[in-house]
C-alpha cells in the first residue's frame, strides 16, 4: 500500500483550512495544517512533507520569509512550494519564483480543484 502524500498547508484562515481539509480527504492525502510561519518551518523539518502550500499573509513571519528560510535549509530545500495569496502582485509573484516557489496562485482567481490538480502534478 503506497504511503499517503503529505501536504503542509500554511494558512491563517481556519475556515479555509477546514474547506481544504474536506477537499483533500477525498484524495487520501495527509493534511498538516500550520497557521503561522514559525510553526510551518518546524513542521516542514519534522514531517518532511511532499509539498508545501504557503500563504503570503501570515501572522509574524510572512510567507516570502518562510519560503526563503525553507529554501536556505538543507533539510527542506528539496520540498516543492506552491504560493497561495489574496494578492495578485507581480512583485510578490516574481519574488516567490526567484526564491524557488514551484507556482503562485491567487485565492480569488483559482478554485480548490485547480490547486488539487497542481498538487497532483507536482507530487505525482
Amino acid at each position: 500500500m503506497p504511503t499517503k502524500k503529505k501536504i503542509l498547508w500554511v494558512e491563517d484562515d481556519s475556515f479555509l483550512v477546514d474547506i481544504i481539509a474536506q477537499r483533500l480527504a477525498v484524495q487520501a492525502w495527509e493534511l498538516i495544517p500550520a497557521h503561522e510561519g514559525v510553526a510551518a518551518l518546524a513542521l516542514a523539518k519534522e514531517k518532511q512533507p511532499d509539498i508545501i502550500v504557503l500563504d503570503i499573509l501570515l501572522p509574524g513571519m510572512d510567507g516570502l520569509e518562510v519560503l526563503a528560510k525553507l529554501k536556505a535549509d538543507e533539510s527542506t530545500k528539496h520540498i516543492p512550494v506552491l504560493m497561495f495569496s489574496n494578492f495578485d502582485d507581480k512583485e510578490k509573484v516574481e519574488r516567490s519564483k526567484t526564491l524557488g516557489a514551484a507556482n503562485f496562485f491567487v485565492k480569488a482567481m483559482v478554485d480548490l480543484d485547480a490547486i488539487v490538480v497542481e498538487i497532483q502534478k507536482v507530487v505525482g
